[in-house]
């Protein structure tokens, strides 16, 4: 059975996008720790065995890491992927020269995700993709929450974990300082949804 390991960037106050939702706003408050953890990310993509994303997330990642070179290039590049849309106007995926290595999941998600888990042996990350993951966490379907917390207050913008629709407990199993940045990544397995 796989294990759901959900993984994101956010502020102290829970937020993954700038005041205007744009993503791209993050590179001013994020890109400290992002530099300071790349070794920790590059080792968790390079030990995936899929990698799954929303379909926005999808869009951007593949507008880059295809057409990239290098270890981080190959963590993303080479493993399966799969875009979980639920916008009937998406009726395939690409990545670059990678395109088979990557599938939709664009009929019953919760169904294809479960089938996902039990055909893949290893971790699945969720990068980033809030609105994917609050859908797996509200199904009960994620394992692991990585979460590199950096050391700034937005105040407003989107929330990762903001349509949570019951408890989930969480068991604290790593932590990790990143001296230079300040940001923290705390890591919790889901243990119970109620």
């Amino acid at each position: 059975m796989g294990k759901i390991i959900a993984s994101v960037s956010c502020t102290l106050d829970g937020i993954y996008t700038g005041p205007h939702g744009d993503e791209n706003n993050m590179v001013s408050w994020a890109m400290p720790g992002i530099i300071d953890s790349t070794t920790d990310n590059l080792i968790m993509f390079q030990k995936a065995d899929a990698i799954l994303m929303g379909r926005v997330n999808y869009e951007g990642l593949a507008s880059y890491w295809p057409f990239q070179e290098g270890e981080f290039a190959e963590a993303m590049n080479k493993p399966p992927k799969y875009v979980a849309s639920r916008n009937p106007e998406v009726t395939e995926v690409q990545w670059g020269d990678f395109g088979d290595t990557i599938s939709l999941l664009a009929d019953d998600l919760h169904e294809s995700i479960v089938a996902l888990k039990s055909d893949i042996e290893g971790t699945i990350i969720v990068p980033g993709s809030a609105g994917l993951v609050q859908s797996l966490l509200n199904a009960g379907l994620v394992d692991e929450i990585n979460m590199i917390i950096h050391p700034v207050v937005l105040g407003n913008g989107k929330r990762y974990l903001d349509s949570i629709s019951a408890r989930n407990d969480l068991k604290l199993i790593g932590t990790q300082l990143y001296e230079t940045s300040g940001s923290m990544r705390l890591r919790y397995e889901v243990v119970t949804v109620k």
